[in-house]
């Protein structure tokens, strides 16, 4: 796998679905605001489960979504089989929604080699790919060992310090709305409107038909957005989510220095002793 790309192909995994090496994760998601669980009637063949909402999470923090320490991390996905030398392909149900933050959290944990599925499961089910009812379960436990690199999960106070700083910029991954305050948050108690500074980059237009675009179509996004000075983009949502599809696009195009707001808007949005535009 070259190491510049962060995104695998159904095609790829087709031809190293048996690999001894390899652990798939289903990093699916509820819809927002949804009290329903998350149910998926298909997993691709040999997957397990990666709910990094409810299990693989920081149980104690009030914000959705937010990542757990270096042990917590640990012990759960050496649960989970995960080695020094595995190879982890991530997916969701839709096509690159939620699969992007597994993979992300992975990346600040230091583990190199995990990918995006890109289609998910829609894609892998039309390319013929095989399947099963049931999540599988690691038969041996992992030795990975998460050592996080803070400056790719920030929080709030790194944001706020950024905000002037005309090296670093923010960009947004809600919808256009959103982002100006013309729609409401989803989330009760949400301020409306966006981080003062940042630029709006709503995560869809990184993604068609459920794949990650082309990495030409990429940076002509980016580059509209970024200006050369630029040395360090940090990405934010509404929780930590689809931020990180604007990670994964970055990563692909080979921007450097990339952070998520761990909190996103659910943390700024809710605390008025921080500016709003």
């Amino acid at each position: 796998m070259p190491a510049k790309n962060n995104v695998v192909s159904c095609q790829w995994l087709l031809e190293h679905l048996h690999d001894p090496d390899l652990i798939i994760f289903d990093a699916g998601m509820a819809p927002v605001g949804s009290e329903a669980p998350y149910l998926a009637k298909s997993k691709i063949l040999g997957a397990q489960r990666f709910d990094f909402s409810h299990h693989v999470v920081d149980t104690t923090s009030r914000l959705p979504n937010t990542m757990p320490n270096d042990e917590q991390f640990t012990a759960l996905v050496q649960q989970m089989g995960v080695n020094t030398k595995s190879t982890l392909v991530v997916y969701d149900d839709i096509g690159v929604y939620s699969a992007p933050r597994a993979w992300w959290m992975f990346k600040v944990m230091g583990f190199v080699n995990v990918y995006v599925l890109s289609g998910g499961l829609p894609a892998w089910q039309a390319c013929g790919g095989a399947t099963q009812t049931h999540y599988s379960e690691a038969q041996t436990r992992g030795n990975f060992v998460g050592h996080r690199h803070a400056a790719r999960l920030i929080g709030a106070d790194t944001v706020l310090a950024s905000i002037d700083d005309c090296s670093t910029l923010l960009l947004d991954a809600r919808a256009k709305d959103r982002f100006s305050g013309e729609q409401a948050e989803p989330r009760v108690g949400m301020r409306a409107g966006h981080i003062p500074q940042s630029k709006n980059l709503p995560f869809a237009q990184l993604v068609h038909n459920g794949l990650l675009k082309p990495k030409t179509e990429l940076a002509s996004i980016f580059s509209q957005l970024v200006p050369q000075e630029v040395k360090t983009l940090q990405f934010s949502c509404g929780s930590g989510v689809t931020a990180c599809i604007l990670a994964l696009g970055a990563a692909e195009v080979g921007y450097q220095n990339l952070a998520v707001y761990d909190g996103s808007w659910s943390e700024w949005g809710a605390n008025p002793d921080l500016p709003i535009c």
